[in-house]
């Protein structure tokens, strides 16, 4: 397992959700709704003999301004457990066989503030095992 094939396998994921922009990277500046995967943290040697390493992902999922009401109604569709625009459903599994295992964990919402303008948004937990 290797980081640059695990954030290809999450943004090859991400990107079945229609209409969703995502970046592998943390861009300069980006046009809503976009999932932006964040640096991993990596917790080295979890078996013995390099058996195993865990991977925690983040990825942040901006969706427009505060006071934009279809913003929240995006929210609301990625923040489902399943269908089309889940990211739960997108990202849980194998990432087309690039890890043993990953799954969403938990889901936080935020406030980040994208070109002076403060948007909605929510920071998705995953754990990876390969």
């Amino acid at each position: 397992m290797t980081p640059s094939a695990v954030k290809d396998a999450l943004d090859t994921a991400l990107s079945t959700i229609t209409g969703l922009r995502v970046f592998d990277y943390v861009p300069d500046g980006l046009s809503p709704p976009a999932a932006v995967i964040e640096p991993f943290e990596v917790e080295f040697d979890a078996a013995m003999n390099r058996g195993l390493d865990i991977y925690t992902a983040y990825v942040l999922v901006i969706v427009g301004r505060m006071s934009e009401r279809t913003a929240s109604d995006r929210l609301d569709i990625y923040l489902a457990g399943s269908g089309a625009g889940s990211v739960k459903a997108a990202i849980d599994g194998t990432l087309g066989g690039a890890v043993a295992s990953a799954r969403v964990t938990r889901a936080e919402p935020r406030t980040v503030v994208v070109s002076g303008i403060e948007m909605l948004a929510y920071r998705y937990e995953v754990e990876i095992y390969g």
